[in-house]
């Protein structure tokens, strides 16, 4: 078989203003998928768009006089517009209805980086958009105020009016936001992209208009700023509650929360949707499945005590933390601010809740002298108490000679004993991690009846027979002892 004929290099010209322009054209190899074009005008070659070559020339013809040739730089190329569709019809394939709540965000998200990009850029069309306008936008980003969106929209007597300052003593955007919107966009472009395989979005628009490569992953990006990992320590843990049952008598569901939070891990979505048909009981061992980001189900353990005090907060809501309106109402009734207990909604929305919370965590940070602190620490903080070194299924995968991805992906599967075991490893590596003070505050019974009880439990799922009757013997020698000891009190 003979070599593949290599595509040589070719020149052509373009009239302008009476003038020929050499327009040099360099065709695909590698990873460009498309025409490359330079001229006199230019600092480096710039992508036609186009894998044919006559498309390509009919692309330059419209790059170079836009004036005269209005109707061609627009003829075949991805509109705005279409752009944009293939973004929300990429959002719109979920079905159920937490991953729709979920992708509706994430279009949010992608939706408002597409606007940044086009406002500060000002490009005739997004899918024309090179690699160096993309690094440009990434510059021109980090030179903008935090609050520019609004600038922009207000006149100065407005801004006199406000109060909004002109950006000269306003932080500029952190690196982080602008690479959160070049992630963003660079996803938004690969949906667009009609050799990105399955991230492209296809039978919306012709395939002729999509576009062939991603100017986002043709240049060395800005880097994010790390920011530093913020956990609870435990005397904050114990401060939060005591912030909670002192400013907030009247709502026993603040400190539930802040409780269920800590040893579930959860994000504030998650915390703020559990249902009571998510609870799984095993003998002394209370459970909560929970379903979060990307479809990633979890069991979390909580203490006996914690369960006993949710239950005392239960309704005929199906929502574990249904009883917040109703607790709220009560509060703001006992306290100063009376009229507030009218504006609040009758039916619960866990939204609300999660915004509430929010809210109450920053508040108590501020006027508690402690470094700003949100909801998702919570999830921080367990993580951080929770972590061991090795997980066991990398330890099995490793074994196996596969890696942990394909195991669980092609081999192995987990079912609620894998669920349940991972719960109690990762309830049991919190506990020990918690002073007795703390350990007792959030819910823990240290009382050494509750810990011949969980050794019991222990020995049970292990099926250490020999054990359970040692730990069975023990039990019922220490109920004797506390029978004996309270006929002697009687």
């Amino acid at each position: 078989m003979g070599r593949k004929k290599k595509i040589a290099k070719q020149t052509i010209n373009i009239l302008r203003n009476g003038e020929n322009v050499p327009v040099t054209m360099t065709p695909p190899t590698g990873s460009r998928k498309s025409w490359y074009a330079y001229w006199k005008d230019l600092t480096t070659s710039k992508s036609t768009g186009c894998s044919d070559f006559a498309q390509a020339c009919k692309a330059v013809q419209a790059l170079i006089v836009p004036e005269d040739h209005g109707t061609q730089r627009t003829a075949g190329v991805l509109t705005d517009d279409e752009f944009i569709k293939l973004q929300i019809a990429h959002y719109d394939k979920k079905s159920e209805p937490k991953n729709r709540e979920r992708a509706h965000k994430s279009c949010t998200v992608c939706l408002e980086a597409i606007s940044a990009f086009q406002e500060i850029m000002k490009l005739e069309h997004l899918s024309l958009a090179t690699p160096e306008d993309c690094e440009s936008f990434q510059r021109k980003a980090l030179e903008l105020p935090a609050n520019w969106r609004r600038l922009k929209n207000l006149t100065p007597s407005l801004k006199t009016e406000k109060g909004v300052s002109d950006g000269n003593d306003v932080a500029l955007l952190s690196p982080s936001t602008v690479t959160k919107w070049s992630k963003s966009l660079r996803a938004a472009f690969n949906r667009a992209n009609r050799n990105a395989g399955q991230k492209c979005v296809r039978g919306i628009v012709a395939n002729e208009l999509l576009l062939t490569e991603n100017p986002w992953d043709q240049f060395t990006w800005i880097e994010s700023r790390k920011r530093r990992k913020r956990f609870f320590t435990e005397e904050e843990l114990i401060s939060l509650l005591d912030y909670f049952e002192t400013n907030w008598p009247g709502a026993a569901f603040t400190t539930a929360y802040i409780k269920t939070s800590f040893w579930s891990g959860c994000r504030k979505s998650e915390v703020c949707s559990l249902r009571w048909e998510d609870l799984k009981s095993f003998g002394q061992e209370i459970h909560f499945e929970s379903n979060g980001k990307h479809d990633v189900t979890k069991w979390f353990r909580i203490p006996q005590n914690l369960y006993h005090e949710l239950l005392s907060l239960k309704t005929d809501s199906p929502y574990v933390f249904a009883c917040y309106p109703e607790e709220m109402k009560k509060a703001f009734s006992q306290g100063k601010q009376k009229r507030y207990a009218k504006q609040i909604r009758n039916d619960y929305n866990p939204e609300n809740l999660g915004e509430w919370m929010y809210r109450q965590i920053v508040r108590w940070a501020k006027e508690s002298g402690y470094e700003h602190a949100y909801l998702h620490t919570f999830r921080k903080t367990t993580l951080q108490f929770a972590y061991s070194g090795e997980h066991a299924q990398q330890a099995v995968a490793q074994d196996a000679s596969v890696t942990s991805g394909v195991m669980m992906g092609n081999y192995a599967s987990e079912g609620d004993d894998v669920f349940r075991f991972r719960s109690n490893a990762t309830f049991e590596r919190i506990k020990k991690m918690l002073d007795s003070e703390t350990a007792i505050r959030f819910g823990v019974d240290v009382s050494r009846m509750a810990k011949l009880h969980e050794q019991l439990e222990m020995a049970r799922s292990q099926s250490d027979w020999s054990r359970v009757s040692k730990i069975a013997q023990q039990l019922g020698e220490l109920q004797e002892e506390n029978q004996a000891a309270s006929r002697l009190i009687l």
